[in-house]
């Protein structure tokens, strides 16, 4: 059957972050279509090096009767200069649909922008089949869809505003088969819609979308659906309101540990409202013994004045240092904290203060585990201090924002930081957290960094510190050696066990100085004396540590200590090569 419609993925600018993320509102209001009896195709634009010709082409190939673009912030131009030509090519004999996120905020100027026909305000799963049929199938009038805006000759025409869908449940699931290669794709699920809170940055609760959650056995239903498909997965819940509900959240942790085996064939990641997670800390432990390997928490300030502004007064530095420092001691790998710089009346103190906050996590309560970004404020159309900036205290300078994409450009100023002091700051914030991130990594144990060598070789996820961790390709050698429990760490031997194995030298340029060894590319620089260095020349996988110590007697000539303390002090020089990632133990 001949493709009736065609939805295009237009990523947003910066593509690198989009590329085999699957675009999940697509892909929910693609089934609801296909679903009700249209043919659907998907044409993904988020690939590296994807040129207008070849979406052109493919267009004109697949000759869809309508396409469908979802419009954000950060690709309304791209929509809009990609349905110009489509308008120009093709005329109105093709019909061109929009939605999205952005459509809530302003979507007087997204059809300023677009020529389009239609653009869908608020859920689309049903909405598209009412708009595909009228326009498709000349069944019923524009003008009596809910939850729409669409074009006439007389201007632009708002329908009435329709209610958020009650039974997330009546939705089919989305089907990754319209991915051109789902397996290449990461696998993302939403365990509800709307948010309950109203902070001043964010448009989603500025919207009237009340909090709706998906039932717990729904939910673990498409879970395993995933995993039947994958064996193995990371399921990111793409939604801001995991933990919204306490009671829905421990249900739906419990069903994973009944249903599932987590942590074996399922890591995950939610966002987490640290007011919610602090009055209930029992979260804590059902979602690590659930297989939650990363958290996201918007601290977003650790100033009190800033988090008045933005509405999150809840969001005390105190609780974030509480709620942070339990899944720190759960075991949970990556908690990861975002901060906005330049925010309403900010000053340098405020930032300044914001930054020691943040290193305060890194470096007393949650080593090895916190990590964190901070971005701009960019007032995004929708949200309060974009309609009123002057009573936060911020100037505009960018109001469109042309100079932003995915919050990296200042597009903002305060009364007292100018664009240029906002930017460096933040420069100087991620410099210093790269810094100290890669000190960090030495002192870190064994348990902290095994966990985040599982994250990226069981389920493919690079934590901040993983990526860290190639600095040192000592490590990352010894990391794929011990991959998958295909070795023993010396410290999980007995002696007699370390004395019947191999000690192998990973690969690793070394420095020698009037023949004593100093070895490189690792977190820790092993400077060895004459003994050790002897030792380490010795571990070339050829001898097993008992011979070692045989070969070290013999070439002492009568000047090594006794037998005993000589083994000793292998062991120990063993042990601790083994501890800085300099050698790893064969058994054959």
């Amino acid at each position: 059957m001949a493709t009736e419609i065609l939805f295009v993925n237009l990523p947003p600018y910066e593509s690198y972050y989009a590329e085999n993320v699957p675009h999940l509102g697509m892909l929910y209001v693609m089934t609801s279509l296909r679903d009700h009896g249209y043919a659907v195709g998907y044409l993904d634009c988020a690939r590296r090096g994807t040129r207008l010709h070849q979406v052109m082409e493919k267009i004109r190939e697949t000759a869809p009767r309508l396409i469908g673009f979802s419009v954000d912030t950060d690709n309304l131009f791209s929509v809009a200069h990609l349905s110009a030509l489509l308008r120009s090519e093709f005329g109105d004999d093709l019909k061109i649909v929009l939605g999205g996120p952005a459509a809530q905020g302003h979507p007087d100027e997204i059809m300023a922008r677009c020529p389009a026909d239609v653009l869908v305000i608020g859920e689309g799963e049903y909405t598209a089949c009412e708009v595909a049929d009228s326009l498709l199938r000349g069944r019923g009038d524009l003008g009596g869809i809910a939850g729409i805006c669409y074009r006439t000759r007389e201007g632009l025409v708002h329908t009435a505003a329709r209610d958020p869908i009650a039974d997330l449940d009546a939705l089919a699931f989305p089907d990754r088969r319209f991915l051109p290669d789902p397996s290449a794709y990461t696998v993302t699920m939403i365990t509800g819609r709307g948010c309950p809170f109203k902070c001043t940055f964010c448009f989603e609760g500025r919207m009237g979308n009340r909090y709706r959650h998906r039932s717990p056995e729904n939910i673990v239903a498409e879970m395993e659906q995933l995993l039947a498909a994958r064996g193995r997965a990371f399921i990111s819940f793409n939604d801001d309101t995991f933990t919204s509900d306490p009671d829905h959240t421990m249900k739906v942790c419990r069903l994973i540990r009944e249903r599932l085996r987590p942590r074996r064939d399922l890591m995950w990641f939610c966002e987490v409202r640290v007011d919610v997670v602090n009055r209930h800390p029992e979260l804590v432990e059902a979602m690590a013994q659930a297989g939650v390997g990363r958290i996201q928490i918007g601290v977003e300030s650790a100033d009190e004045d800033v988090l008045r502004a933005y509405k999150r007064l809840n969001v005390k530095p105190a609780v974030v240092e509480k709620v942070v420092k339990q899944f720190h001691d759960a075991g949970v790998p990556s908690i990861y904290c975002g901060f906005i710089v330049g925010g309403p009346r900010e000053t340098m103190q405020t930032m300044e203060r914001t930054l020691e906050f943040a290193r305060h996590l890194l470096v007393d309560v949650a080593p090895g585990s916190f990590e964190c970004n901070a971005s701009f404020l960019t007032p995004l159309p929708g949200t309060d201090i974009r309609m009123r900036p002057a009573d936060y205290g911020v100037r505009l300078l960018d109001p469109d924002l042309l100079t932003s994409s995915n919050f990296n450009y200042c597009t903002a100023e305060t009364e007292t930081l100018t664009q240029e002091q906002i930017n460096n700051f933040r420069y100087r914030f991620v410099d210093q957290f790269d810094h100290e991130m890669r000190k960090l990594i030495p002192l870190l144990p064994w348990r902290v960094i095994e966990a985040h060598a599982r994250l990226y070789n069981s389920f493919s996820i690079a934590t901040a510190y993983w990526e860290r961790f190639g600095y040192y390709p000592r490590l990352i050698e010894y990391l794929r050696l011990l991959g998958e429990g295909r070795f023993e760490r010396a410290d999980d031997l007995s002696d007699d066990e370390i004395l019947g194995r191999f000690p192998t030298r990973l690969y690793a340029p070394i420095a020698m100085d009037s023949g004593r060894v100093t070895v490189t590319k690792g977190p820790t620089l092993l400077t060895l004396n004459g003994l050790g260095s002897k030792i380490y020349a010795l571990c070339s996988g050829k001898l097993t540590t008992s011979q070692i110590i045989d070969e070290l007697r013999g070439a002492l000539n009568g000047e090594a200590p006794r037998r005993e303390v000589l083994r000793a002090d292998t062991l120990e020089f063993v042990r601790h090569l083994d501890r800085n990632y300099a050698i790893f133990l064969k058994d054959f």
